[in-house]
């Protein structure tokens, strides 16, 4: 039972995980269509709120310019003027009652003089336009609203913010009144009633819409009741009114749409009104079953959907698993083949790594017994040569004593200075075979030629060290900058090696480095230096120990200079036996070759080198801590 349930377990695991992202797929499709399906349907509603607003600003437009233009007749009517000029207030009463018989909706109609004292007004007193008896009539302190008219040109009509006087919203527009002259003799202000145009703004309807809300520009509402003003009944939506002017608010609560309406444009140099607000709201009646509607719709469709996808990531999974149980018969049929190839594969390389080393072996035997035989055929007449040059500088320097100071002709002086010379060049001749002779017969050796031991890394360095330290002392030759030698200590590195091989390989990287570096030095450079640095770290390749699950750990010693570097067309070559780019100048090109030798036929290893002309030289010596 517990077999079996536990496949079942991972093929439903295996079920959900594939139909996860389905399920995210699906959702995220069926939210865009949501919003897409729901966009569509609201649309005729903001497009009835949308004519809502214009029809309102429209009908308000219009009546404000209505109220402009009597203004602007009042302002100019020439019976007026002329009143004005006289200061003939029963002309001037005439003109203005005249006027208010003919429009019922304005409220009142005043002439303000020069000095800001209203001299006439009419009044329009249940229906009938009536005067203002004399002491009636306000005095500037009782009419605030004058010095939104302190300074209005010829020929303009302008609005004072919307007020409320008796229970009612009126507008007060006002003119310039001037003489024949051209000399300001006051203004005439017209407060026109704007219940009658409320009335309109209230009949304006649209389906599923309430009524439009007019709001003055401190958030009362105009054109319906409501007990608090707009920025403390919603203060987002002020908010929004505020900073957008133009533009709509979607919430659960419904729908808002909102314009701004300037009452009358700036004058020049002039700033323009508070703008008023249009604001047409569509209830939450009239958009919960839309958003319900198109919310069943697509969660129908993503359950339709979704069900679709199970049957396909079903038949899929069955279509997977058949196909893995022919290729795991597959493997099995064919996993004997494949360990009898692998077997095979192992046989020939590993015979293929015999023959290498076999032929390998002869070539150095071969190399071996070619070095020893002409180095052993050439120490003789070298050392015979030797001595005798050594008998002849002997015997020159015991006939230049014996004669001692006594004058001798010019010819023989001559004669011996030449004989001192060409015995140095012999003697110095000598020595350079000699020293290839000594490299030839290095050059031949193999392990069974040398000891393998365990011993310490840092006797080695210590041993290098001393060698190397009169090739560096005040007595060695000069060099074109002076070079410092750090020798990092390996004490407590144990190796199972060859000692004698790894201090040649140390010995000569760096008489390498003390030769070819510094020769020119790099721009710039006053003290050359060259590190030595060593450490145990896990190596790499392809060993019998790394196949067999271990990784044994490697030396790696690098051998560092800030040198002049090495050219990139001489690097591919430096490890070529008897390259040097010194010939004829004390260089075999043997050195560098018997360190490759040794790192890699001898200590089981490998060198690397890396060098950037200008920046110095690094070569890295990596071998086993137990030798092949």
């Amino acid at each position: 039972m517990a077999l079996d349930r536990r496949p079942r377990a991972s093929e439903g695991r295996i079920l959900v995980l594939r139909l996860l992202p389905w399920l995210l797929l699906i959702g995220l499709i069926g939210a865009l269509s949501y919003l897409r399906l729901l966009d569509l349907r609201l649309s005729p509603l903001r497009a009835q709120a949308r004519t809502l607003l214009e029809q309102g600003i429209a009908l308000t437009g219009s009546e404000l310019a209505d109220l402009s233009r009597s203004a602007l007749v009042l302002g100019q009517m020439p019976a007026i003027g002329v009143a004005a000029a006289s200061a003939d207030t029963s002309a001037m009463a005439s003109a203005l009652l005249a006027h208010a018989r003919a429009s019922p909706r304005h409220a009142e109609i005043s002439w303000i003089d020069e000095h800001g004292r209203e001299r006439v007004r009419t009044e329009h007193l249940d229906g009938m336009a009536l005067l203002a008896t004399s002491s009636t009539l306000r005095r500037p302190a009782q009419m605030p609203w004058l010095a939104h008219f302190a300074d209005l040109l010829p020929a303009e009509a302008r609005f004072s913010p919307l007020g409320r006087e008796g229970g009612r919203h009126t507008l007060r527009a006002a003119s310039p009144v001037y003489d024949a002259a051209g000399r300001l003799r006051g203004m005439v202000v017209i407060q026109h009633d704007l219940q009658a145009m409320m009335a309109r703004l209230a009949r304006l309807k649209q389906p599923a819409l309430e009524p439009l809300r007019l709001y003055d520009s401190e958030g009362r509402a105009v054109s319906i009741a409501e007990p608090q003003p707009l920025a403390m009944r919603d203060p987002e939506l002020w908010r929004m009114l505020q900073e957008q002017g133009r533009g709509r608010r979607e919430l659960d609560a419904g729908m808002w749409h909102f314009q701004d309406f300037l009452p009358a444009e700036p004058g020049a140099g002039r700033l323009a009104m508070q703008p008023w607000f249009f604001v047409a709201h569509v209830p939450r009646d009239s958009v919960e079953p839309l958003r319900h509607a198109s919310a069943w719709q697509c969660l129908l469709a993503c359950t339709a959907a979704f069900g679709l996808a199970v049957l396909l990531v079903r038949r899929q999974r069955r279509t997977e698993v058949e196909r893995e149980r022919l290729l795991a018969d597959l493997q099995t049929n064919h996993r004997a083949l494949a360990e009898a190839k692998a077997g095979a594969d192992d046989a020939l390389r590993r015979l293929r790594q015999l023959q290498d080393e076999l032929v390998q072996a002869e070539k150095l035997a071969s190399l071996g017994l070619l070095v020893a035989g002409v180095a052993h055929e050439l120490n003789t007449p070298l050392g015979s040569a030797r001595m005798t040059a050594s008998t002849l500088v002997r015997r020159l320097g015991e006939a230049e004593r014996e004669l001692g100071a006594a004058p001798l002709p010019a010819p023989v002086t001559r004669l011996l200075e030449r004989q001192r010379a060409g015995l140095d060049i012999i003697e110095h001749s000598l020595e350079r075979a000699s020293q290839v002779i000594r490299l030839f017969k290095q050059l031949a050796v193999d392990r069974g030629a040398v000891e393998r031991r365990r011993f310490e890394l840092d006797e080695v360095l210590q041993d290098v060290r001393r060698l190397l330290v009169p090739r560096l002392g005040s007595e060695a030759p000069p060099r074109p900058v002076p070079v410092s030698l750090h020798i990092a200590s390996g004490a407590g590195m144990v190796l199972d090696s060859y000692p004698g091989p790894l201090g040649q390989v140390i010995e000569n990287l760096i008489g390498n480095a003390l030769m070819h570096a510094f020769d020119p030095p790099p721009p710039g450079l006053m003290q050359g230096s060259i590190r030595v640095l060593c450490r145990v770290e896990p190596a790499g390749g392809d060993s019998d120990d790394e196949r067999h699950g271990h990784r044994p750990d490697e030396l790696a010693i690098e051998v560092i200079d800030d040198g002049c570097g090495i050219d990139p067309l001489v690097l591919p070559r430096i490890f070529d036996p008897f390259f040097t780019t010194r010939r004829g100048r004390g260089g075999t090109g043997i050195g560098l070759h018997l360190c490759h030798h040794f790192c890699t036929q001898v200590l089981g290893g490998r060198l690397l080198v890396e060098s950037c002309p200008g920046e110095g030289s690094r070569f890295s010596v990596r071998i086993p801590l137990r030798a092949p």
